[in-house]
């Protein structure tokens, strides 16, 4: 998928998102106060049924999966499936609940608490997204291949970003168990989340190494997108060499 036709299907879901975050509720209540169904008991549930249970629910999950599947076709197109596709798989699992979350009351957003709850991995997905529209086709760079340190730091970052989204999923532990139908999974999870926190919090307890780890992740993507050096054209004992095996 090209980086044009990328931009406008992100766009696209996110603008889906936000229509049905902001603004179905308005019409929801437009439309009972046009109606006139308040007047009338039970007249309004019907439809208000309807708008938070199914059309408001399905336009998140829409807008949720056209992200994912834009995203893997943009990652398969670019040649980085194998590796960035399960990563970004993570992330949205990851930033899904707090998306669903969010969307009931979007002006919640700006909450200290609300911003306590924003995990890390929505970080990590919104700037990897902002990365993969920028148009390496039309170009010679290519994503993530300036040099071998800088694509070694991204994937170590990577990682780390895919534990720390495990360590701190509260649902990790019984989507688990009940994904592969293993009760007993669900209690090692569970048992083994806080060491995995503290591992990667490094016993702090705080956030501060994922944001660390986040600016570098940043710092890569940014540093992949300076010039890069010229190839070296091949000596000319390679050419003669090439010359007499053929």
């Amino acid at each position: 998928m090209f980086a044009g036709r990328y931009l406008w299907w992100v766009l696209i879901g996110i603008g889906i998102f936000t229509f049905a975050a902001l603004g179905l509720d308005p019409i929801t209540w437009l439309t009972i106060q046009l109606s006139g169904c308040e007047q009338m008991a039970g007249a309004c549930e019907p439809t208000i049924r309807l708008v938070s249970a199914m059309l408001k629910p399905g336009c998140i999950w829409i807008a949720i999966g056209m992200l994912f599947m834009t995203t893997l076709v943009r990652l398969h197109y670019l040649s980085l499936l194998w590796f960035w596709g399960p990563v970004a798989a993570i992330w949205f699992v990851a930033s899904t609940p707090f998306l669903l979350f969010i969307s009931a009351d979007m002006t919640a957003i700006a909450s200290p608490v609300v911003l306590a709850m924003l995990p890390v991995a929505l970080l990590f997905l919104a700037t990897f997204i902002a990365y993969l529209m920028v148009p390496f086709e039309d170009g010679d760079t290519r994503p993530l291949e300036a040099s071998a340190p800088l694509r070694l730091a991204a994937r170590l970052a990577a990682v780390y970003s895919v534990l720390a989204a495990a360590a701190f999923m509260p649902a990790l532990p019984r989507a688990a168990g009940a994904l592969l139908d293993m009760p007993a999974l669900s209690v090692v999870v569970a048992l083994a989340q806080p060491y995995l926190q503290t591992m990667l919090t490094f016993g702090t307890g705080s956030m501060a190494p994922a944001y660390a780890v986040l600016v570098l992740f940043i710092a890569t993507l940014a540093a992949s997108l300076l010039p890069q050096a010229a190839a070296r054209p091949p000596a000319r004992s390679t050419i003669m060499l090439r010359r007499l095996r053929r």
